[in-house]
Order: C-alpha cells, then structure tokens, then sequence
C-alpha cells in the first residue's frame, strides 16, 4: 500500500488484481501575470523594503512583484478509474494548495461536468518556493508575509487551470496499466537544522522514494509520479522569477526519459533541503539527472497490471493552533532599518517569538 500525503489532506491507494483499468492525464502551462508575489520567502528582496509598511502593486502588498518567469508553471492531472472507483490527483508548481483553491477548482470543473467525487480528488502543491503567491486568504502567511494578501483575480487563474486540467484528463481516459512501489534515495537531501539543533544532523532525512507508473496498454509511459520529502528551495528570496526549483527540473530530466508525464507529490518535507551539490548549476540543477535516475529505476522494477481495485479514504484533519516560530536561525532573517528592526527585538525575545490561530 502507498499512502500519498498532502497537508491537510491524506489519500491511501492500494492496488490488488481485480478489474479492467482506465487511466487518464492532462499537462496544462497555468503560468500566472508577471508581477504575482512569489510565495516562499519572507525576507531579503521578496519583501517590501520597510515591512510592515504596504508598497502596492497590481498584485502585491507587503511583498515585492515577481519580474518573469525561469520555469512555466505546471498543472498536471491524473485519473485512476477502476470501473468501480475513480479517484483525481492533481500537482501544481506552488508553495502548496489552499482549501479555498482546492474548493474553487473543484467547482469549476464540477460546473462543466467532472464527476469524480470531491473526496477522492487531491490536490498538491509540489512546494517550491518560487511559486506564485496571492492565492490563499489565510492571513497568517499573508502578513508574514509569506504568501502576500489574496488576489481573488490570480487565485481564479489558478483554480481555472487546475480545473482544465481535471477536465482534459477525464476526457483523456484510455485503457492501462498501473504499478506502485517505494524503493530508497539518499545523498540528495540534508536536514537544514543540523548545527542548529542539538538533536539533528545532516542525515536525518526522509529516504523514501514512491512511484506511481502508468502506462497506456501498448506499455508505453504515460505518467511517472514520484513522492519524496524535499524542499523547493535551490533558489533563494533574491530569486524574482518564477520557477518550479528543484522538482521542476527533475521534471524536466524525467519527460526526457520517457516517463511520460512527470509529477511530484512531495512528502513530509519537514526541515529537509536539498543538499548544495543538487542545486549546483542551476537551473540545469546537477541533482535533477540523479533524481530522475533512481525515480526511472525504481519505475523500471515495478509490476504492471491492467487489474485494478482501489479503496480511497479522505480525511481533512485539524491541525489545531498554528504556532509561528520568528527564530532567526530557521528563518536567517536578522535585518535592519525601517520601522521594525528585527536584530534588535530578537535580541530581547531571544529570537523566539510565536504567534498563533486557529486553523486547519
């Protein structure tokens, strides 16, 4: 059994030999306006220069407008239709996916017609950190800023892309062939807190590599999606163009491969980087080939079948009070100047200031 796991949202996929396949994908560019926030960092250029102090754009309040675009960025949809069940995963090049977009998009694609149930679509956010902002109303990343204040125009962009691309792969449902297996990576990853907490090292990561292989009934790829714990964050908040980081170029590499479509749902990336060897020369990225080796090898061992049964159980789970924690050791964000000088609080807060809501 593979357990894929979004933030708030967990979706189980076991598959046995039992009944006839269909498979469906779509691929859609949802590139956003140049100007849209990129969501990530709080910090440096991202961040207006005198936070809290508001310097309105189009598109932006407390952060500063993109200035292009590295990558596109991509919506990518996957459909499993047993006959007797039928479930929707969906990957986007963002920071994550808020309930309100998953909600919009849904209804959207409800509206013309989908009709796979809204508990069995699941939607990730690969979680690069030079995606756009301005799609959630959760005030809490919003004035961090984080992911800056809601523009209702760009979060419906967004929601009509990801609800193309649930349509065009529903309209896309041919026969095939599925195969599920985990297998191990290491060397590509290093917790973040090491040196930082006394309690950590570079090692402590998360090695386990999932993959998801679809192919159509001649065996030819249609769809690689693989489930690894990583952050997006080879480019840093001096980064003002777009772009789908690390995941996005082992995407890349993996669609040169003959992986057919390439997704990326990431798994509980906690305080795991990559390492800098993965992001040197980027944006070719030298860890990409490696990624996208070991995720082709482990597609290479897996078992096809056209006999399928699959059980999809969803939950939305309160994660209860959510604690934000201003440590300048996580965040490195000892700055001065204008009206709130952060070196200087920290000092008196011993750089541990929380704030909390409710959420979930």
């Amino acid at each position: 059994m593979l357990v894929l796991t979004g933030a708030v949202f967990t979706v189980s996929l076991l598959v046995t030999c039992v009944s006839a396949l269909k498979v469906g994908v779509a691929k859609v560019d949802a590139t956003l306006p140049v100007g849209v926030p990129l969501a990530g960092y709080n910090y440096a250029q991202r961040r207006v220069p005198h936070w809290p102090i508001v310097q309105e754009t189009k598109y932006t309040t407390w952060m500063m407008p993109s200035k292009g675009h590295l990558d596109p960025t991509w919506v990518k949809a996957l459909i499993i239709d047993t006959g007797d069940t039928q479930s929707c995963f969906v990957t986007l090049d963002a920071i994550g996916s808020d309930g309100t977009l998953v909600q919009l998009a849904y209804n959207m694609a409800a509206a013309e017609g989908f009709k796979i149930p809204f508990e069995n679509v699941a939607i990730f956010g690969s979680h690069t950190h030079s995606g756009p902002g301005a799609i959630t109303p959760e005030m809490l990343w919003a004035v961090a800023p984080a992911m800056d204040l809601l523009v209702p125009e760009i979060q419906t962009m967004l929601a009509t892309s990801i609800a193309n691309a649930m349509l065009q792969a529903a309209a896309n449902l041919q026969d095939g062939s599925v195969g599920i297996g985990i297998s191990q990576l290491k060397g590509v990853t290093e917790n973040r807190r090491a040196g930082v907490s006394p309690y950590l090292s570079k090692d402590d990561i998360d090695p386990n590599l999932g993959v998801i292989a679809v192919d159509d009934v001649d065996g030819k790829p249609l769809v690689t999606v693989w489930n690894y714990a990583i952050h997006g964050t080879c480019w840093g908040p001096d980064q003002m163009l777009s772009n789908g980081d690390i995941m996005g170029g082992v995407n890349g590499v993996l669609e040169t491969m003959n992986s057919g479509v390439a997704m990326f749902i990431n798994g509980d990336a906690g305080d795991i980087a990559p390492t800098d060897d993965t992001c040197s020369g980027m944006p070719q990225y030298s860890g990409a080939p490696v990624i996208a080796k070991a995720v082709m090898s482990a597609r290479s061992d897996l078992k096809m079948s056209q006999n399928v049964s699959m059980k999809v159980a969803s939950q939305v789970v309160s994660f209860g009070e959510t604690n934000g924690n201003l440590t300048l050791a996580r965040v490195e964000n000892c700055t001065k100047g204008g009206p709130i000088d952060i070196c200087s609080l920290c000092r008196v807060v011993s750089c541990a200031l929380c704030v909390g809501r409710e959420g979930s």
